[in-house]
């Protein structure tokens, strides 16, 4: 457990370089934090973002793994679908969407 703390700990000093090292500005984060920017600059320059920030700056800088990661959670949910019997006929489907749009 510690060296899981340690390594993300690791990985917040190096926040500011990541960003630094990407295409984007510093008003895209500022924007995407929904933060003024006196305050984003003093959270950068002070590694003092929270958890949350760090997620939404990580997903950022890295859009491809955030994409897996949605996808197999979709997967994920899916097998759970079906293993839980929570599935419908492809003619139940259809009748439905014929219901409610047509």
């Amino acid at each position: 457990m510690i060296h899981l703390v340690q390594e993300y700990n690791k990985y917040v000093q190096s926040i500011p370089e990541l960003i630094s090292q990407t295409e984007y500005k510093a008003s895209y984060f500022i924007k995407l934090l929904g933060l003024k920017a006196p305050t984003y600059y003093r959270k950068l320059r002070d590694n003092a973002f929270s958890s949350n920030e760090i997620l939404t700056i990580t997903r950022a800088l890295f859009p491809k793994e955030a994409y897996l990661e949605e996808i197999k959670a979709d997967l994920k949910m899916s097998r759970d679908d079906i293993k839980n019997g929570r599935v419908m006929d492809h003619n139940e489907v259809m009748e439905s969407i014929r219901k409610d749009f047509l």
